[in-house]
């Protein structure tokens, strides 16, 4: 279940090296991405027009891209603009570009209608360089349908289970606290407060309220913001938002693109303001989210082969739920959506 107006990431961008050309796959869909000379990243369908050979084999040569099977070549524009020994280059001598955005240090590539890419849609989030905050990031790949990583996402309630020795260590309330779920126009917010909550960055002998809030977005981005308050904070706001500034900020950031129907992968970054936390601390933090992230992707994978062993049988759905099958609207939704123009179309060819 694809949509195909929105923008998935590609890859991180320091991933994307000036004169490399890159091989991805996004929902089922091989592309070639290389940089210009000013570094403007460009997005082919990964094959020539010519004989079908995949461009990423292919030699960057200032802005354009040459094929290395029979040498055409092409301008960033997906025009081809060179035939060796023919003078002659048809029109259709040409392969899909698709745009490109570069924002919060990921690549993004919009798989859909070129005319409709909008850069207002590109989801917000916080560059791996930007000084107020200190990150790091990584990407795992799964052997399973991306929407099981993204239900993942969209239920938190599972740290108190399977990360009960890493992110939920310490805090059985995830699976307790239901959390509050708005509505947005491309996705959820998820929010919830934890009482209680020990926080050894601050003080080990101590415990805090903790605030949790994250937009999941289309169509699989995860910005999470976790912070950290006085006792008795959540309850003096009858657990309302909060406004002050936290003692202590952390930030997580993810995106899940699928790449085929059973592969998917998962890019992410951890860390905290600047202020709040050194180079030891956030190592620490990272370590336990790797840890966790393949805690993850066992359980999932295994998930995805019990469901490939009898796809008729149906999930059991619970109030933990809400999330996942709201999402899931969300994404039928806008499949329809796109659908629509392409079904009017083949019922007025009927007629005919």
């Amino acid at each position: 279940m694809w949509v195909r107006n929105a923008w998935y990431v590609a890859c991180w961008s320091h991933e994307l090296e000036a004169g490399q050309i890159l091989a991805r796959s996004i929902i089922d869909e091989p592309l070639a991405l290389y940089r210009k000379q000013d570094g403007t990243a460009v997005a082919f369908e990964d094959r020539c027009c010519h004989r079908f050979a995949p461009l990423s084999k292919g030699r960057v040569e200032q802005d354009d891209l040459r094929c290395m099977y029979h040498g055409l070549k092409f301008a960033p524009d997906g025009r081809c603009i060179e035939i060796p020994g023919q003078p002659l280059i048809p029109h259709s001598a040409a392969v899909r570009r698709y745009p490109t955005i570069e924002s919060g240090s990921w690549l993004w590539v919009w798989m859909g209608d070129a005319a409709a890419a909008d850069p207002a849609l590109v989801p917000p989030s916080i560059a791996l360089d930007d000084p107020g905050y200190r990150l790091r990031c990584g990407r795992l790949d799964f052997a399973a349908d991306y929407q099981l990583i993204d239900d993942n996402l969209l239920d938190l309630s599972h740290l108190s289970y399977a990360h009960e020795k890493t992110l939920g260590l310490g805090a059985p309330q995830w699976a307790d606290e239901r959390p509050r779920i708005i509505r947005l126009e491309r996705g959820l917010r998820v929010q919830r407060w934890l009482r209680n909550q020990v926080r050894g960055y601050l003080r080990r002998d101590a415990t805090f309220d903790m605030w949790s809030t994250y937009d999941f977005l289309v169509p699989g981005i995860f910005l999470l913001r976790t912070a950290w308050y006085p006792p008795g904070t959540a309850d003096g706001l009858q657990l309302k938002p909060p406004t002050a500034a936290p003692l202590f900020l952390r930030c997580d950031e993810q995106a899940v693109t699928p790449m085929t129907a059973r592969a998917a992968r998962y890019f992410y970054a951890t860390g905290a303001r600047a202020a709040d936390i050194d180079q030891r601390q956030l190592d620490r933090m990272f370590a336990v989210v790797e840890a966790a992230f393949h805690e993850d992707k066992a359980i999932i994978e295994a998930q995805q082969v019990v469901i490939d062993r009898d796809p008729t049988r149906r999930m059991l759905p619970t109030s933990f739920d809400a999330g996942p099958t709201q999402f899931r609207r969300i994404l039928a939704e806008l499949v329809e959506r796109e659908a629509q123009p392409a079904q009017r179309m083949a019922a007025a060819a009927q007629a005919q």
